[in-house]
């Protein structure tokens, strides 16, 4: 017989598709999946070109940008580069090769999608029985715009540069004192007298709406706002809520305003319109609770969560230090009285509207505790109030609403379902460190919102990749420990996995 001989180097034919060596677990699998399966529900009409080369399919571009994101991968070029040579991203994007232009231009012109898609993640959350959204909790924090602290025009410099353009006489002496700011638009030669008078008399607008005396020039919408460490930069805040059953984000809103006093109805709003119910629960911090909050959550039938201050600060056991405080005083609900540290009582004898410096905002209802004859006769009186003073006088801010939101907030079943809440918190830091928020450059209100969804939906959808994979996994071991199990004892396991 014949030995038949083996050329080690002969070439072999054989089908090769995008994803021949890419796990069959792989998260790119998941991405690709879920774009295909939600695409068609978007109802995104194709751009037709009548000349010139034709446009990117609109669902493959949506892939890789939001496989990208996932990989926290921001610089368009990076993403054109690896759509032409990384083998997973030449994958997810059916192997189209965009230039860095067009990587761009489909992130801005689609951006406004990014939000339906989160809400698809919500609803596949929802179809996989992994939560009913019974528990949202809210919280709020500031992004830095793309926007110098220095890089602002004063209310003064703005009206001096609009008469300049509509053709009054303004001295070289006045325009020479103007911040270099203001010179660079003064001096810009790619902007004309047209564009330069519309972007003054829109950063004029915003001086009107928002009070401020600065206006960042780079990015108009943008506010002054006061960070954690006390240092105030030009940035944005954002609301988000966040599932406490599967972590996953719910909405999220972009305001100008600098707290987040009253922000709390329109994130709740959005959050509702995403996960398509009304939650029954809702919890926020201290900050939150006010009568416009109280109210919203009345009027939509929802078990409000909110602190008041001394709550907050008895949870993490930050109560001032002096016995004497007012941190250390009991408001007795029946009595509505509060017990001082020597056990006697101030009883309420009166309240007074204080009106908000917005007319848009309710006016503020401070309500006032003292016992003159207890304080008169206290032999504590020196350690409690000052030697001006004749007697103890403890405020209380808020109306009956609050005082009930007090009550409820002292009983322990809300105390547990309100400790649930710290959820949001992980989101918020994921979205910080991993996905490098403060460093994407997005300029405008709206352009921000849209970037922080495609964060939100890169962020949902791994955290729907771990869910699933977590619970195949486990099923998997059972399967496995039973199958061991019964074969290793000899034993009829008979057993059902949920």
């Amino acid at each position: 017989m014949v030995q038949r001989k083996i050329d080690k180097n002969q070439s072999k034919l054989g089908i090769v598709t995008l994803d021949s060596n890419i796990p069959k677990d792989h998260i790119s699998h998941f991405v690709v999946d879920f774009i295909d399966e939600t695409y068609p529900m978007l109802n995104i009409k194709e751009p037709k070109k009548k000349k010139g080369r034709e446009s990117l399919p609109i669902d493959s571009m949506l892939k890789l940008l939001v496989y990208a994101k996932m990989e926290h991968v921001e610089s368009a070029r990076y993403i054109a580069d690896m759509a032409r040579y990384h083998e997973v991203y030449r994958f997810v994007s059916d192997d189209v090769k965009p230039s860095e232009r067009s990587v761009q231009r489909y992130r801005r012109e689609y951006g406004c999608y990014f939000e339906l898609l989160v809400q698809m993640t919500l609803k596949k959350a929802s179809d996989l029985k992994l939560t009913d959204f019974n528990h949202v909790a809210i919280d709020g924090t500031i992004k830095k715009a793309y926007n110098s602290n220095n890089n602002v025009i004063t209310k003064k410099e703005t009206q001096i540069l609009l008469d300049y353009f509509n053709g009054l006489s303004i001295s070289q002496e006045t325009l020479e004192k103007l911040h270099k700011p203001a010179q660079k638009i003064l001096e810009n030669k790619d902007m004309d007298v047209e564009d330069k008078i519309e972007l003054l008399y829109d950063i004029e607008t915003q001086f009107t709406f928002t009070g401020q005396d600065k206006i960042p020039i780079n990015d108009i919408e943008a506010r002054f706002m006061k960070g954690k460490k006390g240092n105030f930069m030009v940035a944005y805040n954002i609301q988000s809520a966040v599932d406490y059953d599967t972590k996953l984000i719910c909405a999220i809103n972009v305001t100008q305003n600098p707290t987040d006093h009253y922000e709390l109805p329109p994130i709740a709003e959005r959050a509702i319109q995403n996960i398509q119910k009304t939650p029954k629960y809702i919890s926020a911090d201290t900050i939150y609770l006010n009568q416009i909050s109280l109210s919203y959550l009345a009027d939509k039938k929802i078990d409000g969560l909110i602190p008041n201050r001394k709550q907050s600060k008895e949870k993490i056991g930050k109560l001032n230090e002096n016995q004497y405080h007012k941190d250390h005083f009991e408001y007795d609900y029946e009595l509505d009285a509060f017990k001082c540290p020597e056990g006697e009582y101030l009883h309420f004898f009166g309240k007074y509207i204080e009106p908000h410096k917005d007319p848009e905002k309710p006016d503020k209802i401070k309500r006032l505790y003292n016992n003159y004859e207890a304080c008169k006769n206290c032999k504590a009186r020196n350690k409690c109030y000052s030697s001006s003073q004749t007697h103890r006088t403890i405020t209380e801010y808020g109306s009956e609403m609050q005082k009930a939101m007090n009550r409820k907030m002292e009983k322990q079943e809300y105390k547990d379902e309100y400790a649930k809440r710290s959820s949001v918190e992980g989101p918020f830091g994921i979205l910080k460190e991993q996905f490098q928020i403060e460093k994407e450059v997005v300029i405008g209100m709206v352009r921000t919102e849209e970037r922080l969804y495609l964060d939100a939906l890169a962020y949902n959808l791994i955290r729907l990749y771990n869910i699933t994979q977590e619970i195949e996994n486990s099923t998997e071991d059972l399967e496995n420990f039973c199958e061991r199990e019964s074969v290793m004892n000899q034993l009829k396991l008979d057993v059902t996995i949920f």
